[in-house]
């Protein structure tokens, strides 16, 4: 292995010059903006994978990798061969994965690993003979991927081959990641770091105030919007409710597994009645029946009030919020009660109208091929299922 040498200090923060009011309306501290990124939209794992694969393969310094998810499988093996190989040729490479999370992942896979070189951490592993039983809800559900501290990748994609397309025998799960370069990396990679480091022996930390910033790359402007174990645990949600009021035009939302708390619930339906179109895309199907019902729960109180509610037939797994012509919030933050209370999570806020384009094209064209769900036909659905529905919503918070 080759040692790390940048002991350069990090810059200071890029200004950010757009007007005052515009940022107050959508960002709830514009103190929080980093100036200088250019975002880049990555569709699906048709389009993250292979610029993933790509900036591994291409890094000479360091990979910060960690991963909810990261299966043994064919999409997995490709990652796994990348990081050999990237250790191999002296690259510092850091792994960090959730023990939940990879609970079907073999042993001897990330074992594997660490016989090539590859520095591997499993988050809150459980040990049997020191039980520890709260680690098993406090999970790292974070997906972000940093090379050479150059550029960064974040979004809710894990590696697993349900987000492979069908076409390459893969589940067609649709979701988003976004590719960002500029000052802005240096914040993604020091939030893995401060957990890596907490975990890792002395020898593999890094600190990331000894990093320099990278270079300005465009002039889309930033906030990164992470908690921690104990800290900030209402941050993404403060900042995604503020930009939600302030909406003016619309709002798209897209979760997974959209069970929100009564504060959010008001809140979009308050944006509906002021006129903003607002809309919701959920899966018809996840891969959760408990949290499709009681995400269900919510849907008579959004229509009444306005809001359009869309589902799709594939696996919509993209966690994305898109206010006006400008904000978009993608990340990994699921709109249920264990992102909000128990989970590390992390969302990149960003004001760029054409990277804004690029994701409502994307959310309208999974609306357009999914089915828009009817007030009245709704209203017409079973007993059984209203009360099904009722009590998953009722019990959310342990789920």
């Amino acid at each position: 292995m080759t040692a790390e040498t940048d002991p350069s200090p990090a810059s200071p923060r890029p200004l950010v010059r757009r007007a005052t009011g515009e940022l107050v309306r959508v960002f709830a501290d514009p103190r929080d903006l980093i100036g200088g990124n250019a975002v880049r939209l990555l569709r699906n794992g048709t389009a993250a994978f292979p610029a993933w694969l790509g900036a591994i393969d291409r890094a000479h310094g360091r990979v910060s990798l960690e991963m909810y998810i990261f299966n043994d499988d064919r999409i997995g093996e490709e990652f796994a061969d990348a990081l050999c190989r990237a250790a191999r040729r002296g690259v510092i490479v850091r792994l960090l994965y959730d023990f939940v999370g990879c609970r079907f992942t073999a042993p001897t896979f990330f074992a594997r690993l660490r016989r090539a070189g590859v520095y591997t951490i499993a988050y809150h592993a459980y040990r049997f003979w020191r039980p520890r039983f709260w680690t098993l809800f406090r999970r790292n559900h974070r997906k972000t991927l940093v090379c050479d501290g150059s550029i960064a990748f974040t979004g809710g994609l894990n590696i697993a081959d349900e987000w492979l397309s069908e076409a390459e025998g893969g589940g067609g799960w649709h979701d988003a990641a976004v590719a960002v370069q500029g000052p802005a990396v240096a914040t993604i990679e020091a939030v893995f770091l401060r957990t890596w480091n907490r975990r890792s022996p002395r020898k593999l930390r890094l600190d990331p105030g000894t990093l320099g910033s990278p270079p300005a790359a465009g002039d889309t402007p930033i906030a990164v919007v992470s908690n921690t174990e104990l800290l900030d645990r209402f941050a993404i949600r403060r900042a995604a409710l503020h930009a939600l009021r302030g909406s003016t035009k619309r709002s798209y939302l897209a979760n997974p597994y959209f069970v929100p708390d009564r504060g959010f619930l008001r809140a979009l339906g308050a944006a509906a009645r002021r006129g903003v179109d607002v809309r919701l895309l959920v899966p018809a199907e996840s891969d959760s029946a408990t949290l499709d019902f009681a995400a269900r729960a919510t849907f008579s109180e959004l229509l009444r009030a306005g809001v359009r509610i869309f589902e799709q037939r594939a696996v919509v797994h993209t966690k994305a919020l898109l206010v006006d012509d400008e904000f978009v919030s993608p990340g990994s933050y699921n709109l249920d009660h264990r992102s909000l209370a128990y989970n590390l999570e992390l969302v990149v806020n960003t004001l760029d109208a054409p990277y804004a384009g690029a994701v409502a094209q994307m959310l309208l064209a999974d609306m357009a091929s999914g089915v828009e769900i009817q007030r009245e036909v709704f209203e017409q659905r079973p007993t059984l299922d209203r009360i099904f529905e009722w009590f998953a919503y009722s019990v959310r918070r342990w789920l």
